[in-house]
C-alpha cells in the first residue's frame, strides 16, 4: 500500500464513487484522492462489455449477491439482491437503461426534506453535465433538458443502428395506442408519462462503465479493499479496512458503497449508530416478469430466430419502447386512504402526471428456463413509486453482515398499482387487435396457472406474491433529511459525507443510474467548493 494518508478517501468504486474521485482529481490535481473498492477490477474471464454478456454477471464474483430475510409479503421467499462488487459497480452489471425520474420525483425530495437545492430545477444542470445525446436524440430547443456535452453517450434503440428494427416494434406501438397510451416524443425531459423510445447508455454495443466514462488518472485506486468503519468521532480522521489496515484522511471521507453497503458501514461505526434513520427507509422497484409464447410464424419476431441474427440487434437491450403509466384517480385515492397516507407525501402522489409503473416488452426470454430460439418474449411490470419500506440492520457493530428485511409489496398502494400494471400488460399482449395475432399464451412459472386479461385481482396478486422480484434498485437507507444534510454530510459527524443511492429520501420513477451520475456531479462540485473555502 503506497499511500496511507490522503486529502479525500472515497469508499466504494461504483457509479458515484468513480464520478466523485474523478472530478476531485480533474478539477484540483493537487488533491490526493484514494478510491477504495471492495471488489476486483473487472476480470477478462467475464464479458463485462456486451449487453448479452451482462446477463451472465449476476451471481458471479462481481456481484455482492445480498440475501434478504424471508419476506412474509412474498410467501416467505428469500430474495437475492444483485449489486456490483467491482470497480465500476452497478455500471458493470446493469442492463443499460437510461431514464431519469419525473420532475415531480425530485421536487418531492425538496418537499420532504425542505432542501430546495435538491428539486428538479437545481438538479437539472448536473443531469445535463453527465449526458451526451447524439444528433438523432437531441430534442428541440423547447425540450432542452437533455445534455449534449457530457461523458456518457445516450442513444435510443432505434437510432443506434438503421438495422436495429425489431419486427414487433410497430405492432407494439399500435397496441399501446389501442389502450389509450399516448406517444411521447422524448424521454429525459422531466415528464415520463406515456410511450417513448427506450434509452440506453450502450455505445456501439459496448458498455460505458463509470470508471471509463470518468477516468481515474491520478487517483490511487485500491481494489479488493473493504472498508468496515471509521476512525474518530465526532470528527472522522481515518478509515478502517477489513484487512486490518487503517488509512488516514486529512479532509473528508466520502461513503459511496451503495444502499446496502453504506448503511452497513455506518451501522458498524461508533458515531453514526445513534442516527435512527441509518438502514431505515429501504426502497426498491418491485416488479413482475412474465413470459409469453409467440404463435408460429414464417418470419423471426424475437432474438434467437435466424432472421434476427444481424449484430445490430445485439447493440443493447432487446427492447425499443417503454411505457410510464399513471393510475386511475379513484384507484390511487382508495390506496392512499387505505394506507392512511396524508400530508406532503399524499399531496405529492396526487399530483397530475405521476408515473407509478414502468411497462416494458423485451424480445427475448432473458433468464427464463426456455430456449432462446425466437419463440418467446418477456415483459416487466415494475413499480416506480413504491410506498413499501424495508430496513437494513446489523447484529452488532462488529458484524458487517447486513440483515435485510425488504418488506416488499406491503402497502395497498403497491398492491393495487402492480396488479393494475400487470393487467394492463395482459391486455396489451392478449387483448389488443395489434398484438394478439402474435401471442399464443402467457407461460406461467411452475406451480402457477396462466394469467389472462380477465383474471381476478386476487389471481394476479397471488402471482405477484409468489413470483415478484425486485429490480435491484435499492435506495433510501441513508436518506437526505434524516441521515445526511443538504450538503450530504452525515449529521453529527464531521468529515464524513454519503453520496450514493442510499441518500434518496423517496423513489424516482426511472432506472437509478441516470440519477446517480447526476447527484455525484452535484456532490463533487459541493466538495470542491468547500475545499477551496478552507
Amino acid at each position: 500500500m503506497s499511500t496511507t494518508i490522503a486529502d479525500y478517501i472515497v469508499i466504494g468504486g461504483g457509479i458515484t464513487g468513480c464520478v466523485i474521485a474523478s472530478r476531485l482529481k480533474q478539477k484540483n490535481p493537487s488533491l490526493t484522492v484514494i478510491l477504495l473498492e471492495a471488489g476486483p477490477n473487472p476480470k477478462s474471464k467475464h464479458d463485462v462489455t456486451t449487453p448479452m454478456g451482462g446477463f451472465g454477471l449476476q451471481g458471479s464474483e462481481l456481484d455482492w449477491q445480498y440475501s434478504t430475510k424471508p419476506d412474509s409479503n412474498t410467501k416467505d421467499r428469500t430474495h437475492t439482491l444483485t449489486a456490483g462488487k467491482t470497480l465500476g459497480g452497478g455500471s458493470i452489471l446493469n442492463y443499460g437503461g437510461w431514464s431519469r425520474g419525473d420532475r415531480q420525483d425530485y421536487d418531492t425530495w425538496a418537499r420532504l426534506t425542505s432542501y430546495k437545492e435538491w428539486d428538479y430545477e437545481h438538479l437539472l444542470p448536473y443531469f445535463q453535465r453527465v449526458e451526451c445525446f447524439g444528433p438523432a436524440e437531441q430534442a428541440p430547443s423547447d425540450l432542452s433538458p437533455r445534455g449534449i456535452e457530457g461523458p456518457m453517450r445516450i442513444t435510443s434503440a432505434n437510432s443506434s443502428s438503421e438495422k436495429r428494427r425489431y419486427p414487433l416494434g410497430g405492432p407494439l406501438c399500435k397496441a399501446w395506442s389501442e389502450l389509450g397510451v399516448e406517444r411521447m416524443a422524448y424521454g429525459c425531459t422531466g415528464r415520463n408519462e406515456g410511450l417513448s423510445e427506450w434509452l440506453e447508455n450502450w455505445h456501439h454495443g459496448q458498455r460505458q462503465a463509470a470508471h471509463q466514462a470518468y477516468p481515474l488518472d491520478g487517483v490511487q485506486v485500491l481494489t479488493d479493499s473493504s472498508a468496515i468503519g471509521f476512525v474518530g468521532a465526532p470528527k472522522v480522521v481515518g478509515v478502517n479496512l477489513k484487512s486490518g489496515y487503517a488509512l488516514q484522511v486529512k479532509r473528508e471521507a466520502i461513503l459511496c458503497a451503495g444502499a446496502v453497503g453504506s448503511s452497513t458501514v455506518l451501522l458498524g461505526s461508533p458515531g453514526p449508530q445513534s442516527l435512527s434513520g441509518v438502514g431505515a427507509n429501504m426502497i426498491d422497484h418491485f416488479a413482475l416478469f412474465q413470459l409469453f409464447k409467440l404463435k408460429p410464424s414464417d418470419k423471426g419476431l424475437a432474438l434467437g430466430h435466424p432472421d434476427l441474427n444481424d449484430p445490430a440487434f445485439f447493440l443493447g437491450m432487446p427492447s425499443d419502447y417503454v411505457v410510464y403509466h399513471g393510475l386511475p384517480r379513484d384507484l390511487l385515492t382508495k390506496a392512499l386512504d387505505e394506507d392512511k397516507i396524508t400530508g406532503v407525501e399524499r399531496d405529492a402522489l396526487l399530483e397530475p402526471g405521476r408515473c407509478f409503473l414502468e411497462l416494458l416488452v423485451l424480445y427475448h426470454p432473458l433468464s427464463a428456463p426456455v430456449p432462446a430460439d425466437g419463440s418467446y418474449i418477456s415483459t416487466s411490470a415494475m413499480l416506480t413509486l413504491p410506498s413499501s419500506r424495508g430496513r437494513i440492520s446489523v447484529k452488532d457493530h462488529r458484524d458487517t453482515h447486513p440483515i435485510i428485511e425488504p418488506n416488499y409489496f406491503s402497502t395497498a398502494l403497491d398492491r393495487l398499482a402492480l396488479v393494475y400494471g400487470v393487467r394492463r400488460m395482459l391486455q396489451l399482449m392478449l387483448d389488443t387487435e395489434a398484438f394478439k395475432p402474435y401471442i399464443e399464451a402467457e407461460m406461467p412459472p411452475p406451480g402457477f396457472e396462466p394469467l389472462h386479461p380477465d383474471s381476478s385481482d386476487a389471481e394476479i396478486e397471488a402471482r405477484i406474491r409468489g413470483a415478484g422480484v425486485a429490480h435491484y434498485h435499492t435506495v433510501g437507507t441513508c436518506a437526505l433529511g434524516s441521515v445526511v444534510d443538504a450538503d450530504l454530510r452525515v449529521k453529527g459527524i464531521d468529515g464524513l459525507r454519503v453520496c450514493d443511492a442510499s441518500i434518496l429520501p423517496s423513489p424516482v420513477g426511472g432506472h437509478p443510474q441516470a440519477t446517480l451520475y447526476g447527484i455525484a456531479e452535484k456532490a463533487a462540485e459541493m466538495i470542491l467548493h468547500d475545499s477551496r473555502a478552507e
